[in-house]
């Protein structure tokens, strides 16, 4: 199975106002992606839109967000349903600061509709950190029958390592994203990540020209011809059906470097 759970729609501000709903979905298509994540910072406003562009190019779509956290480390979280990342959205939107945010700065924040015509544009700046430290992130997103996995944690910010330097043993994840699956084999060498953890690795688009295409250069198409498929414990799923649709695609880390 081909995928891409990590892309920006042009409600985040630092992507490019041509990421739109329709252009996300076209473009995975193209591209031969079977299921997608469209993860806009801190909001869902663009998912139901997405959705219904989903729908028309025969993909699936697994809701999520990418949180910024009270220590700004970014946290991917993913539901099983559209509603649920809404919820999900509003207890960030709440949670974010009141700052001045100026689009002629900062960038535009777009919500559309399924045929890509401006809805409205959001006021607070979504990139911000938000009030809740990953423990309430996590918390706040199983609450909901979610699942949380940190974004790209090889990177120098915003990721788990940068910021704590290790992965805390009270706060167990499912899994953990790289946006360079290559280098897994030296963080767990050091010591940084466990053996054995599974992984994603998806391209985290802000531009059209990166959908569906990995950091290492090439796409998640590809990379998944390689990669067994391997379920995740179910000791793991607890209640949190999303699973149902997210575990299929999850792959083995020390698969991934092969």
């Amino acid at each position: 199975m081909l995928y891409d759970l990590h892309m920006h729609s042009c409600l985040s501000p630092c992507a490019e106002d041509d990421m739109t709903p329709a252009n996300i979905a076209g473009l995975a298509k193209l591209a031969g992606a079977e299921l997608i994540a469209v993860t806009d910072h801190n909001a869902a406003d663009n998912l139901p839109a997405v959705q219904c562009c989903c729908n028309a190019y025969g993909l699936r779509l697994l809701p999520g967000v990418e949180v910024n956290t009270a220590e700004e480390i970014h946290v991917l979280c993913y539901f099983k349903t559209v509603d649920t990342a809404l919820e999900f959205g509003r207890l960030l939107y709440a949670a974010l600061p009141e700052f001045p945010y100026d689009p002629a700065v900062w960038g535009r924040q777009l919500v559309m509709d399924e045929n890509d015509e401006v809805l409205r544009t959001v006021d607070k700046l979504l990139t911000g950190a938000v009030s809740m430290d990953i423990y309430e992130v996590k918390a706040a997103c199983e609450a909901l029958g979610g699942v949380a996995v940190p974004a790209h944690v090889e990177k120098d910010s915003y990721a788990l390592l940068s910021v704590l330097g290790f992965l805390p043993e009270d706060l167990p994840f499912a899994a953990v994203e790289l946006h360079d699956a290559s280098r897994l084999g030296g963080l767990v060498e050091k010591g940084l990540l466990p053996a054995g953890l599974e992984v994603l690795s998806s391209s985290d688009a802000h531009r059209m020209e990166d959908v569906a295409c990995t950091g290492g250069g090439f796409c998640a198409a590809q990379a998944a011809v390689t990669w067994d498929l391997t379920p995740v414990p179910m000791e793991w799923n607890r209640d949190l059906l999303v699973f149902e649709m997210l575990l299929p695609y999850l792959k083995r880390g020390r698969e991934a470097v092969k």
